[in-house]
């Protein structure tokens, strides 16, 4: 049985799991460790959640397969209940305790001469004796703490280094046991309190600077800067230079974290079978390129990901809403842009047709139209930015540093989303839009009140006349409901077949037909947008015939609407016939049997009547069924 969620130990065997194919850079690291002079300090960088606690496990496991003696300290354990000025002697301390207790019968050393009991009384009662800028330690009262029952002589730090040494040279010398050097393991410094995390650096440099010894700390820059910002200020171009020269003194060999070579395509596929999805082939690349364009290459972000994906699957599921693999993508989708940019989310949640965000979705939510006009022109022409709505997408990233470097990740993404869904894409936004909602969190007010809204929009109208009402009471434009409602009229008396259905959802109106070369699935051949409050409308139909562009054209004919036949054979995709018609002659997602379609937008209005739309829609229907 397949698991339905991620764990996120870190990787500790080589042999068990290497999806991410890091094996090269663990045995490149071994090998200079082992040979590598010493003392010397390698600092794993990275941020939170790129594998640095994985790459230490299998950089131990390799080491001790070598006969290297290691020691492992996570400082975030050490702080927890602790006191800020506790946590780096008790840091400290741990180094050595570790050492001996991971040496386990291979520590050979005799404690008579209770070197290891001294300096382990010395860190306990150490307390915060840090002066402000360096480790100067006056060891006086913890000398005499720690010497009680001895002498009670001051402690100076030379001397506590002298002894650790001894017992590192010890313990190496002894040809009772096989280590040829020690590797200590700092893990977590970028969890535990910035300043403490400094403290901790600057200690190991004055205290553990041994011979015979490697330090390999998991680190993050950033953490280290705002450590230094009490005693540097906040970091600027002009001192940047003074962070920098802190962390090369305590950082002998930097190693950032390979995010950007790590074998993502494969993790995340297994990953996806691990939680019992199969990803179909044609969809594998979709997944992949939502994934590059969303969370990233961070392993624990990505495991967040697809747990949070597994969760809102299984209790789609479980709600009784069908498998549809499509609606599964745009779920995670939606997710990938809930988790990385919620601000786009957001406006998702307050109006799922994005392709419809314009100029007025734009002023309503204080843009400056002129503006964002006059600064893409800027920029030069882009095909991420010609169409209305990408304006609007480019706008909204602006005011917000993160999402305006990421601005045209998200273009990139939402067009993904628009060119794998195509004539379905309102529907299947909305009906996973009610699920990834779930795990939304955001305390606008607006937005909690559509997340109501889209919860609710996977149960259907009962019929008609429920759904006009909710028309009505939502206002729209009472002529553009009649044309909807003759339309669906005709249609309801149309079905004959058992798959034949109507779906009456929240804020959208479609017909499906049963075809039997669709393997008995109902496919969805009329899509009709709720009507606007100022008698917009948007219908799309799509035909399953040879003859149905060629009744199509004739009826735009008959209503004075000239097609260009030639222009639309030889067209690669959507041809517009005026303002508002689009036709389409091409197959879509290789159902052979599917020969075009056609979108009718409310600019059509400027060219007919309402009154004439609805005979096109009625004549075209009755040619079809």
């Amino acid at each position: 049985m397949a698991a339905i969620s991620l764990n996120d130990k870190p990787i500790n065997a080589l042999n068990r799991e290497d999806t991410l194919n890091v094996s090269r850079y663990i045995n490149a690291l071994t090998k200079f460790i082992v040979e590598s002079d010493t003392p010397i300090t390698i600092g794993l960088q990275g941020e939170w959640g790129t594998g640095k606690t994985s790459m230490m496990y299998l950089l131990q496991e390799e080491l001790r397969a070598r006969n290297i003696a290691t020691s492992w300290v996570n400082t975030w354990q050490y702080s927890l209940f602790r006191d800020a000025k506790e946590t780096t002697p008790a840091i400290l301390n741990a180094l050595l305790s570790n050492l001996k207790e991971s040496c386990g019968t291979n520590w050979t050393i005799k404690e008579k001469g209770d070197k290891l009991v001294k300096i382990g009384r010395f860190f306990s009662h150490l307390g915060n004796q840090f002066v402000k800028d360096k480790l100067g330690i006056d060891a006086e009262a913890a000398a005499n703490e720690a010497n009680s029952g001895f002498t009670h002589t001051r402690i100076e730090i030379a001397e506590i280094k002298k002894d650790i040494q001894e017992i590192i040279d010890t313990l190496i010398s002894d040809s009772r046991n096989p280590y040829q050097r020690v590797v200590f393991f700092v893990d977590d410094l970028d969890r535990i309190n910035p300043s403490e995390a400094v403290q901790v650096l600057e200690s190991l440099k004055n205290i553990f600077d041994f011979e015979n010894c490697v330090f390999v700390l998991a680190i993050d820059y950033d953490v280290v800067v705002k450590g230094l910002e009490s005693k540097f200020g906040k970091k600027t171009e002009e001192n940047e230079r003074e962070f920098r020269s802190f962390f090369d003194k305590i950082i002998q060999v930097p190693f950032s974290m390979p995010i950007g070579t790590y074998d993502i395509d494969s993790f995340l596929i297994s990953k996806l079978q691990n939680l019992g999805l199969e990803v179909a082939t044609n969809q594998k690349q979709i997944y992949l390129q939502i994934v590059k364009q969303s969370v990233g290459y961070n392993p624990r972000s990505l495991k967040r990901y697809l747990n949070t994906f597994s969760l809102l699957n299984t209790i789609r599921k479980a709600d009784g809403s069908d498998t549809d693999s499509e609606v599964e993508l745009m779920l995670f989708a939606l997710l990938g842009i809930q988790i990385s940019f919620p601000k786009i989310f957001r406006y998702l949640t307050i109006n799922s047709s994005f392709l419809q965000w314009d100029k007025s979705f734009a002023t309503k939510h204080s843009l400056d139209w002129v503006e964002i006009a006059n600064k893409l022109e800027q920029f030069g022409e882009n095909d991420l930015t010609d169409e209305d709505w990408e304006k609007v997408v480019w706008g909204f990233c602006q005011s917000d540093l993160y999402l305006k470097n990421r601005a045209f990740s998200i273009l990139e993404l939402l067009n993904l989303i628009k060119n794998s869904f195509q004539e379905n894409l309102d529907e299947v936004l909305n009906s996973a839009l009610a699920f990834a909602s779930i795990t939304s969190i955001d305390d606008n007010q607006e937005v909690k009140q559509n997340i109501i809204q889209i919860g609710t929009s996977r149960i259907r109208f009962n019929g008609l006349d429920a759904k006009k009402e909710q028309l009505l009471s939502e206002r729209r434009n009472k002529e553009a409901i009649k044309v909807w409602e003759e339309v669906f009229t005709v249609l309801e008396q149309k079905m004959e077949k058992p798959g034949d259905k109507i779906n009456f959802g929240k804020s959208v109106t479609s017909f499906y037909r049963l075809y039997d070369k669709n393997e008995g699935k109902p496919i969805q051949t009329i899509y009709f947008t709720d009507p606007s409050s100022t008698a917009g409308i948007s219908v799309v139909i799509y035909g399953f015939n040879e003859e149905f562009l060629v009744n199509t054209i004739k009826i735009f004919n008959n209503f004075n609407i000239s097609v260009n036949e030639a222009e639309l054979y030889d067209s690669e995709g959507l041809v517009e016939v005026v303002p508002g018609l689009m036709i389409h002659n091409k197959n879509q997602k290789d159902k052979t049997y599917k020969h075009g379609y056609i979108n009718i937008g409310k600019k059509l209005i400027e060219t007919l009547s309402l009154t004439d739309i609805t005979k096109i829609l009625l004549e075209i229907i009755n040619t079809m069924y």
